[in-house]
């Protein structure tokens, strides 16, 4: 980017501000082509100054390294996700709020981006710091979530009994599970598969899956039924 500067009248902070951030964003999209392409472990600092048409010494007056990057992909995530939920938050109708954000990240993501989440999220099984990175994130839509449920229990747009936390521990973990066949089955009917999640978060929303009942204690005997830990009713 070009600034053009009179003579003897230094540019606004908001210009130079918003040129870095154009700058940051340039860099951290070249991050993502590369990371798609090639993978995050083997993508190197010298890669994405390469995509970004850049020296690397240019590229780490920016970032100073991978983690770097991808703290700031998770920051500019996190930036787009709290747009979203607030959104949701300020609806009158959290479901089918819910069922838009899904569409939106579910359907309309490329399939590209879903590999690069995959990428990432190998990646934190290996470096901690990427594993802390992604953790805070995820506890922090989490949390967001939890939040956004409980209000519409306050405002009666769900029963009282639903559990939040539990609900949204469900739904997240599906949610992880649709971007991971996503990544791995290119032909993969994404289609159907949200339909289906749409369904289980219909049915969880609305209280007709519980989600308190114990776990059943398996039978030792071949073929018997799983036995319930619950403890029989006795009628007085």
């Amino acid at each position: 980017m070009i600034v053009v500067i009179e003579a003897g009248v230094a540019p606004s902070p908001p210009t130079i501000a918003k040129g870095v951030d154009a700058r940051r964003n340039h860099i951290l999209d070249a991050f993502e082509v590369c990371i798609q392409r090639t993978g995050f472990h083997r993508t190197t600092m010298q890669d994405v100054a390469r995509e970004a048409g850049m020296s690397a010494g240019n590229l780490y007056r920016y970032f100073s390294s991978k983690e770097a990057l991808v703290s700031g992909l998770i920051e500019r995530d996190r930036e787009r996700f709290s747009a979203d939920f607030m959104n949701v938050a300020r609806s009158s109708d959290v479901m089918g709020s819910f069922v838009a954000l899904g569409r939106k990240h579910f359907l309309e993501t490329p399939r590209e981006r879903c590999v690069q989440f995959m990428e990432i999220w190998a990646e934190a099984s290996r470096n901690p710091q990427v594993a802390e990175m992604c953790a805070a994130v995820d506890k922090e839509v989490n949390d967001f979530m939890v939040a956004i449920l409980e209000a519409a229990k306050a405002s009666g747009q769900i029963p009282p009994s639903v559990d939040s936390a539990a609900v949204i521990t469900v739904l997240s973990a599906m949610g992880d599970g649709m971007f991971t066949r996503r990544a791995l089955e290119p032909d993969f009917d994404v289609e159907d598969g949200f339909r289906l999640l749409v369904n289980v978060m219909d049915a969880l929303m609305s209280g007709k899956i519980p989600l308190d009942r114990p776990l059943p204690v398996m039978s030792d005997s071949p073929g018997s039924p799983p036995v319930s830990e619950e403890k029989p009713h006795v009628r007085g």
